[in-house]
């Protein structure tokens, strides 16, 4: 448990660091809603019913799609996912 605790605050350090790209911090988010994922399984698989889990696979599926979908729309708009080149205030 303490591993994936340790992988958590270390994708979590990643994400606040990303400055650059609009993809990775999409892709850092999603490992660490697998690793939230994984931690869930070892809760729920142990002492809680396995409900909960769908659920949890419901808010994974629509963050993942709302992301993907302001990432198409930056990328139409901007033209690139780089967050250096972009202006926010004329978003």
């Amino acid at each position: 448990m303490s591993l994936n605790f340790f992988f958590f605050w270390f994708i979590f350090m990643i994400y606040f660091m990303n400055f650059f790209s609009f993809l990775n911090s999409l892709l850092i988010l999603e490992s660490l809603s697998l690793l939230i994922f994984f931690m869930f399984v070892y809760i729920f698989f142990c002492f809680f019913s396995l409900s909960m889990i769908m659920y949890f696979f419901v808010f994974i599926v629509c963050e993942s799609a709302i992301g993907l979908s302001i990432l198409v729309s930056i990328v139409k708009f901007y033209g690139s996912v780089n967050f250096n080149s972009m202006n926010f205030l004329m978003f």
